[in-house]
């Protein structure tokens, strides 16, 4: 969630006002030992501060995939304000519980999917737009004899203020019980601090909507999976079956975009997905009951 507001029409209304803080940044974590492969003065060639929540016993070839992005991301991500980020990620974590209940199905189909495709063992899986981590429970999900073993999952999010709640959803979930790795670093979809095919999948839920970029992001995407990766995602879109929906949403977009942290309700993402040079896109458009703008869905798998 690069992010969105809660799924229902009240979510529309601005966030409080932030209390007149400076934009700033937080600033680099100390990193645990377990991280330190890079040393820290590569880590801050990277530009991103990087958290292990739970990390150890990972080859170096999968922590060690963070680096410099290859073309500048300061276009797309500006300084931000900690006030405001930090009440936007509280209200994520507790304002989203019915929509995530209701893509729940949906969600446990893909991620099976997903988990059946992958490396048995040290697959590197990237979640674009982390957020709170709300797709933990999934990971968790696999059959224990055969699910993949030790998952590096890398969560890439603009807002900091997500990571703590990211942690909590990690640790609610007992992936390190099961021998998986979360790390969380700072960066934006257009600019990923990632080398071109290191990543066997790319996840994205509810993130698409608010990057700035969305061809360039998709282009990102494309380039950090190894070929014929994975990419899954599950985005709400612009109505493809209610014509005054859509109406609506196009109206209230420029509203949502100051309200949820950059979020358009008015986006075609199925069809500037299937416009990129995927091998193959298999996605289905629904609509959900009792999210109004939020109803009109896409989800499934690009391969790259």
């Amino acid at each position: 969630m690069l992010s969105m507001l809660v799924a229902v029409p009240l979510a529309l209304h601005h966030l409080p006002p932030p209390q007149p803080l400076p934009p700033r940044r937080r600033p680099l974590p100390q990193l645990p030992a377990s991280t330190e492969l890079l040393g820290r003065r590569d880590w801050l060639g990277v530009g991103c501060g990087v958290c292990c929540a739970l990390c150890g016993g990972f080859p170096a070839s999968a922590l060690n995939a963070l680096q410099a992005p290859p073309s500048p991301s300061k276009q797309f991500d500006a300084p931000r304000n900690a006030h405001r980020d930090e009440s936007f990620a509280k209200m994520m974590a507790s304002g989203m519980r019915q929509y995530e209940q209701a893509v729940a199905p949906t969600k446990a189909r893909l991620f099976r999917r997903l988990l059946d495709k992958v490396p048995r063992s040290d697959a590197f899986i990237v979640e674009l737009g982390m957020g709170t981590f709300p797709n933990a429970p999934y990971y968790a999900n696999a059959p224990s004899k055969a699910g993949p073993r030790r998952l590096d999952i890398l969560g890439i999010d603009p807002n900091d203020a997500m990571n703590e709640y990211a942690e909590r959803a990690a640790n609610a979930a007992g992936l390190a019980a099961l021998g998986h790795s979360v790390r969380t670093a700072h960066g934006v979809g257009e600019a990923l601090p990632l080398a071109d095919g290191c990543a066997d999948a790319v996840v994205c839920t509810l993130t698409l909507c608010s990057v700035v970029d969305v061809k360039r992001t998709l282009q990102e995407v494309r380039r950090v999976l190894k070929p014929n990766g994975t990419f899954l995602f599950l985005e709400h879109v612009l109505s493809e079956t209610d014509p005054s929906l859509a109406k609506q949403q196009v109206l209230l977009t420029p509203l949502q975009v100051v309200s949820a942290d950059g979020c358009h309700l008015d986006r075609r993402t199925l069809q500037q997905i299937r416009a990129e040079p995927f091998t193959d896109v298999d996605a289905d458009y629904f609509d959900l009951s009792g999210f109004y703008y939020l109803n009109p869905t896409i989800a499934g798998f690009a391969i790259a």
